[in-house]
């Protein structure tokens, strides 16, 4: 399995100033490939950290168009969880038996959801949702792509998200952390360079002047 969208490597990531009853739903990595067969858990983290146990955390298929033989039929979920429990009533019949949430890890913020057995009808974007939470925002979406390419790994553990996020700014694109980052390494090393050819320009416009100032005091006079 390969998780991107990553920062140095690490699945824990800065998120955003931490402000009193304000909250951010964070899925990341943004992007997870699996082999066919493959177990998958798609990351979901509620920063700062919450007390989830007695909320409804929901996870859908936002790309699903509707059902034309039933347009009265409501939503369906790849996964729910409400009122301290899963809901399996109003699941995705395809999911039925093949989706878990970490409910020890609820206390902590953490709605990531595992999905066993994955095959390519499962590929597509997924959204974890918190109805009511406020703050700002109450979803946060994750790509789930099938390579028939990669070898199956079978269950793939992995360390769950870290609750401990440090912040950077509470409208900074997330996707965006990494690519700040080597901005701000290409900034010195821009200058430098804009520096050195002006340096050899003024230096080479000098020794052109000073040609041509010579060249003419040595012209005889008429």
């Amino acid at each position: 399995m390969v998780w991107t969208d990553t920062t140095d490597g690490h699945q824990s990531q800065s998120c955003c100033n931490h402000v009193s009853g304000q909250y951010w739903i964070i899925g990341l990595p943004k992007t997870v490939t699996a082999a066919p067969g493959d177990d998958v858990i798609l990351t979901c983290q509620v920063d700062p950290e919450l007390n989830l146990t007695e909320r409804t955390v929901e996870w859908l298929k936002p790309d699903l168009p509707p059902d034309p033989r039933d347009r009265l039929r409501g939503e369906e979920y790849v996964h729910q969880y409400r009122d301290a429990g899963e809901v399996l009533d109003l699941q995705m019949e395809e999911y039925r038996g093949r989706t878990m949430m970490f409910k020890d890890e609820l206390k902590h913020g953490n709605i990531s959801l595992k999905i066993f057995n994955v095959s390519e009808k499962d590929e597509g974007r997924y959204r974890c949702y918190i109805p009511k939470l406020k703050g700002w925002t109450q979803s946060s979406t994750v790509s789930l792509i099938i390579d028939k390419d990669l070898t199956k790994t079978g269950t793939t553990e992995m360390t769950l998200f870290s609750t401990n996020l440090q912040t950077t700014g509470p409208k900074e694109d997330l996707n965006d952390l990494g690519g700040s980052s080597d901005r701000s390494r290409l900034i010195p090393l821009v200058v430098f360079l804009v520096l050195v050819v002006l340096c050899v320009g003024s230096g080479l416009y000098i020794f052109v002047s000073k040609r041509q100032k010579s060249k003419v005091s040595k012209v005889p006079p008429l």
